[in-house]
C-alpha cells in the first residue's frame, strides 16, 4: 500500500493500493443508497459453471487432488496466519466468515487473521517466510516477481475493482470522462503517481482540472461541489451520505483499468511444501465468502469484536454494495477466480505506463484452485 488507508466510517477516505482498477460494465452509483441495494444483491451467491473459463496458463486444482477429501479425523489443526493489508472491514468479510463459522477448522486449519495498516508490505512478509498467506494487490505481485520474489496469487476477492471517483450529485456530472473534460469539476483529489492516475491522465488529460493530493479527509470534498475525490465505491460514499451529501460514483474500471484487488498470496516454496494446506485454505475461504454473500450480518457483528472501526450498520450496507464486485460477471467461473488474460493485460498496462521495465510471465503469477 502507499500512504495510510483510513477507515471510511471515520469520515476520511482511504488512500488506494499501488495498483487499483475496475473493468466492468459502467457502474454509476447515485448514493442515496437506494443506489440499487436490491440490484447489488442480485448476483450474490451465484455459482457459475466451473467447467468454463479455465485459465490456460494456470494450473487448475480440484478439491480431490493432493488435499484429499479433508483433514484426517483426530489430527491436530495446522496453525497458519493470514496477514491483512488493512483493518477488519467488509472487504475481508469472507475470511472472517470462514473463521467465525469454523470453516477453516473443517479443513484442519487454525487460522489467525492479523490486521494490517499503513505501510505494511504484506508481500515482503510472504516472500521472506514470515507468514504463509497475506493480502496484496496485483501490481505489488507483478513488481515483486520482477524482483525475484516468488509470490503466487491464489484467490482474488474482487472480480471488479471498487476504485472510483465520486462527485457531488448536484454537479451534474454523469460519467467518469466528464469529471476531466466538462469543466464542471475544478479539482480532483487523487494520490499522484499511482498507476491508475497515470492511466486516467493518458485517457482524458488533466488540462481542465487541478489534480490535488488526496489527503485522506472528506472535509474539503464535502464543502466543495466542484471537487471530485477518489474513493472505494462502497465505502466513502456511505460516509458522504451520512454527512448529508448526495454523490454520484464512477468506476475507474469503466475506463478500462481493472487489475485484481484484495488478492490472497503465498510463496512458491510454501505452495510446493504444503499443497494440501494451501488447497484447504482456499476451499474454506471460498466457502466463507459464499456465506458472507448470503448473509453478512452475523460476520459483521463478529467483525465489530475484532476491532472493526465501522459501525455494524455501515458494514451491513457496505457488504450489500460490494456484492457485484465480488461476484463478477458471466466470465467469472467461481468466487476468487483469476484469468490469464486479465493478468497479462494488466502487466502490459503497467509496462505501457512505465511502472515496470518488462512484462513478467503472468502465467506463473497465479494459481486457480477450484472447489468441487
Amino acid at each position: 500500500m502507499t500512504t495510510s488507508r483510513i477507515p471510511p466510517h471515520a469520515n476520511v477516505c482511504r488512500p488506494l493500493p499501488l495498483a487499483l482498477p475496475r473493468a466492468r460494465a459502467r457502474v454509476v452509483l447515485s448514493v442515496a443508497l437506494s443506489l440499487g441495494l436490491g440490484a447489488c444483491g442480485k448476483g450474490a451467491g451465484k455459482k457459475a459453471d466451473d467447467s468454463d473459463q479455465k485459465s490456460a496458463g494456470s494450473a487448475e486444482s480440484s478439491a480431490g487432488s493432493s488435499a484429499g477429501s479433508g483433514p484426517t479425523p483426530g489430527a491436530a489443526a495446522t496453525a497458519v496466519t493470514l496477514q491483512l493489508n488493512w483493518t477488519p472491514e467488509p472487504e475481508f468479510g469472507g475470511f472472517y466468515a470462514a473463521a467465525h463459522d469454523r470453516l477453516y477448522e473443517r479443513e484442519g486449519l487454525d487460522v489467525a487473521i492479523k490486521a494490517g495498516g499503513a505501510g505494511v508490505q504484506t508481500w515482503k512478509m510472504v516472500a521472506t517466510g514470515q507468514v504463509p498467506f497475506a493480502i496484496a494487490e496485483a501490481g505489488e505481485i507483478l513488481r515483486a516477481r520482477l524482483k525475484d520474489a516468488d509470490l503466487v496469487a491464489l484467490y482474488a476477492v474482487y472480480q471488479t475493482s471498487p476504485q472510483a471517483l465520486m462527485v457531488h450529485k448536484a454537479s451534474g456530472v454523469t460519467s467518469l470522462g466528464e469529471i476531466f473534460t466538462s469543466g464542471k469539476i475544478k479539482r480532483v483529489a487523487m494520490e499522484s503517481g499511482l498507476p491508475y492516475v497515470k492511466f486516467l491522465d493518458n485517457k482524458y488529460g488533466f488540462s481542465k482540472v487541478e489534480v490535488v493530493q488526496h489527503g485522506g479527509n472528506l472535509t474539503l470534498f464535502l464543502n466543495d461541489p466542484t471537487m471530485a475525490q477518489q474513493c472505494f465505491a462502497f465505502a466513502e460514499p456511505l460516509s458522504a451520505k451520512e454527512k448529508g451529501v448526495e454523490v454520484s460514483v464512477f468506476s475507474t474500471a469503466e475506463a478500462g483499468f481493472n487489475p485484481y484487488l484484495a488478492v490472497v498470496i503465498t510463496s512458491g516454496k510454501y505452495l510446493a511444501d504444503h499443497r494440501a494446506v494451501v488447497e484447504g485454505f482456499v476451499r474454506a475461504t471460498r466457502a466463507g465468502w459464499k456465506a458472507y454473500l448470503d448473509d453478512a450480518r452475523p460476520t459483521n457483528a463478529y467483525l465489530k469484536t475484532q476491532q472493526a472501526t465501522m459501525t455494524v450498520e455501515a458494514m451491513n450496507q457496505a457488504a450489500e454494495l460490494q456484492k457485484p464486485y465480488v461476484v463478477g460477471d458471466d466470465k467469472t467461473s467461481y468466487l476468487g477466480y483469476m484469468s490469464e488474460d486479465r493478468w497479462k493485460a494488466f502487466a502490459q498496462q503497467l509496462k505501457d505506463l512505465g511502472e515496470i521495465d518488462q512484462v513478467p510471465d503472468a502465467t506463473k503469477a497465479f494459481l486457480n484452485i477450484e472447489s468441487k
